[in-house]
């Protein structure tokens, strides 16, 4: 038990880690290779689903798991649905993409509040389910955390160029999503403290996760991929998706490996 608890703090501060990128890159470097990292991220999210975090739920909660992650799925439907489009929209939020800089270099500083809410409240949903996988199985947990830190990266540079652009230091907009990162231990701390008291949790809240990342997967990233300007960004983003696929596999596969030669 030890030994999961460091792992899941390992994995919760490398996702906090990813979240800061955005200040330490070039808006040249961002503009040309933010559409491979969203088509990156939508392989790893959708891999991790498909090859470890869902069947590893259905392991844990039996076939009630496919029920949490529908119910999960279709509340961010619903959400977006009554709510409007949520804020991880990483074309237009992309340093360099044109939406950005016709709109959101006149961003207002009300976004400020909205922006870093959202966000906190996803992190706490990637702590969560972070830990829940790594209490369910060493692979699931090393899936989970691939999938959450691929795609903290694009989604973080979005919020930094918004908050850039609302009006924030370059220190201001990293110590504002720094802040924001620590409520990712927050939902680490409550899986692993209500995992003691409730049976079955990791199971309900891996299966929650599967239909959150599936969500996002499908319908936020996907969608951004099929508009594509020249062939040289199509390719970028098919090796982008590919790399996110074959790096949650390979994962998958190595993991199993050690564990098979220590079992």
């Amino acid at each position: 038990m030890e030994r999961t608890t460091l792992f899941i703090w390992l994995a919760v501060l490398a996702d906090g880690l990813a979240g800061l990128t955005g200040g330490l890159l070039s808006e040249r470097w961002l503009k040309r290779h933010l559409a491979a990292l969203v088509a990156f991220a939508a392989g790893a999210l959708l891999g991790a689903v498909f090859l470890e975090i869902l069947p590893e739920a259905v392991e844990a909660a039996g076939m009630g798991a496919f029920r949490w992650a529908l119910a999960s799925f279709l509340a961010l439907t619903f959400v977006e649905w009554f709510l409007g489009p949520h804020h991880h929209d990483h074309s237009t939020h992309a340093p360099g993409h044109p939406h950005h800089h016709a709109e959101a270099m006149n961003a207002p500083t009300t976004v400020v509040p909205s922006l870093l809410a959202a966000d906190a409240l996803h992190n706490i949903g990637d702590g969560a389910a972070v830990a829940a996988a790594f209490l369910v199985s060493p692979q699931a947990g090393v899936a989970t955390a691939l999938a959450v830190i691929a795609h903290e990266l694009p989604q973080e540079v979005g919020d930094y160029a918004l908050l850039r652009a609302a009006g924030l230091s370059r220190a201001r907009a990293l110590l504002a999503l720094g802040a924001v990162q620590l409520t990712a231990v927050a939902g680490a701390g409550a899986v692993l403290l209500g995992s003691r008291w409730v049976a079955g949790l990791e199971g309900i809240i891996l299966a929650l996760a599967s239909g959150t990342f599936l969500y996002i997967g499908a319908t936020d990233l996907l969608p951004e991929l099929r508009h594509t300007p020249d062939q040289r960004t199509a390719r970028g983003r098919l090796l982008g998706f590919l790399l996110g696929l074959a790096l949650v596999a390979t994962a998958g596969v190595l993991e199993r490996h050690v564990l098979g030669a220590h079992g």
